[in-house]
């Protein structure tokens, strides 16, 4: 006697998926996902502006998760974020790409996408985050939002010298904005500098970075590239951190507009890469 077919079985979970999201932050108050006031308030987020375009093409997110936050203000060539989706929903990936290609607003875009497994999780498995900030050595009409342009000259050497110095394991209390209670060591895992053009290429690779990290390690390197500043009190700083040094580091961060949260590396992926500028200025 013939056996009867069994029907395919539904599946007990949505499918999972691996996204590569690049977005220009000017606009956006970082990637987190707000409060329902804020949301009223019109705060913009890059994770609502992907849930509502997910949204409004029929897919109900059961989670979306970011490789880490950026901050209000900075852009992003490689955060990479896992979404779940609700019992029952599998759509192939590029069905899931057109959708999000026609509903995104023209500040986000999702470079791919990938099935994956529903245990990846986009933060936890993360091994290190790289933060590309591009210094420009003249007024450009085009790449404003961009690039920071420093008037003046600037000592490349001495920059050199203070970028160099965040290189190790420090405890980053006076380049950070720290919340209670939040360990404030970092494991800088490296530090480059490279000129491009009319532009000054600032890269760090660490295992995670805290709030306005980046930032203030940028402008104490610009500080002291403008001879207001010596490189030995970033490295003193550095070694003892105090609430007088957070507080004169916290008012020389340089602006979000040049940071670029340029690469989340994962276990597989190549260690090097080209250090190339964002949006070139010649």
């Amino acid at each position: 006697m013939r056996r009867p077919e069994r029907a395919a079985p539904r599946p007990a979970q949505g499918a999972a998926y691996r996204l590569l999201v690049e977005y220009d932050g000017s606009r956006f108050q970082g990637w987190q996902k707000q409060g329902p006031k804020q949301t009223a308030q019109g705060v913009r987020t890059v994770s609502e502006a992907l849930e509502r375009a997910l949204q409004d093409g029929g897919i109900q997110v059961a989670a979306l998760g970011g490789s880490g936050r950026t901050d209000a203000g900075v852009h992003a060539l490689g955060q990479v974020a896992h979404l779940h989706l609700a019992p029952g929903q599998a759509p192939r990936p590029r069905d899931l790409q057109k959708i999000l290609d026609t509903g995104l607003p023209g500040d986000v875009a999702v470079r791919s996408v990938a099935t994956c497994s529903p245990a990846f999780h986009a933060r936890h498995e993360a091994m290190s985050r790289t933060y590309l900030y591009q210094l420009s050595l003249r007024r450009s009409a085009f790449a404003k939002p961009y690039i920071w342009w420093v008037k003046g000259a600037l000592d490349l050497g001495r920059l050199s010298e203070a970028w160099a110095a965040f290189q190790g394991a420090y405890d980053l209390s006076a380049f950070a904005d720290l919340e209670p209670g939040e360990d404030p060591r970092c494991q800088i895992q490296s530090s480059k500098l490279a000129p491009c053009g009319s532009l000054v290429l600032l890269r760090v690779t660490a295992t995670h970075f805290l709030r306005r990290q980046v930032r203030r390690m940028v402008g104490a390197a610009v500080l002291c590239a403008q001879g207001k500043e010596r490189p030995e009190r970033v490295a003193q700083d550095l070694a003892q951190p105090t609430e007088e040094a957070g507080l004169f580091w916290g008012a020389a961060a340089a602006p979000a507009a040049g940071l670029f949260l340029e690469r989340v590396r994962y276990p597989g992926d190549p260690v090097a890469f080209p250090l190339q500028p964002a949006i070139p200025v010649f």
